[in-house]
């Protein structure tokens, strides 16, 4: 049984100066890898097979920007995938899990778009409160109504483009 999983990375610090959480996102895709913490909430639960969806909080504006499936469960991390790493917080985290797959979105959907449609969000005040931490567990009709949104404004993107 595949789990449904929400990753969520912030803006990190290196040498005083802030690196946006869709740049961090953007190595992490690029390299397939996502480091964690060791005291992360479900970092055990994490299996192979298991779909993700990638939620970016910056400064300025917070959404959803990119999906991935895991090629196995979290491990301490390698030599190799530290050498990919910059800034704080991650920097200091041990684990790391690999993906299948791994893609980010040119653009970002917001929780406006998703907050009367996904499961997890109906009836929150402060639905972005939802997203704190590193990962989140949701359901499968969460993660599908996400990818629904996504494939609509790709394709509306698409029709404004031609």
């Amino acid at each position: 049984m595949e789990n449904y999983w929400v990753f969520i990375v912030k803006d990190h610090i290196h040498m005083g100066k802030v690196i946006p959480a869709r740049e961090v996102l953007a190595n992490r895709v690029t390299n397939k890898f996502w480091s964690l913490s060791a005291r992360a909430a479900n970092l055990k639960r994490l299996q192979k097979g298991d779909r993700v969806l990638f939620y970016v909080t910056e400064f300025t504006e917070r959404g959803f920007m990119g999906r991935g499936v895991l090629a196995g469960p979290a491990h301490p991390m390698t030599d190799e995938q530290r050498f990919h790493i910059i800034g704080s917080p991650s920097i200091s985290f041990d684990y790391a899990v690999e993906f299948e797959e791994a893609e980010m979105w040119p653009f970002m959907i917001p929780l406006d778009r998703l907050k009367d449609r996904m499961p997890l969000l109906l009836g929150r005040k402060a639905a972005a409160r939802v997203f704190r931490g590193s990962i989140r567990r949701i359901t499968e009709r969460d993660y599908e109504v996400v990818m629904e949104i996504y494939k609509k404004l790709s394709q509306e993107k698409a029709k404004d483009r031609a």
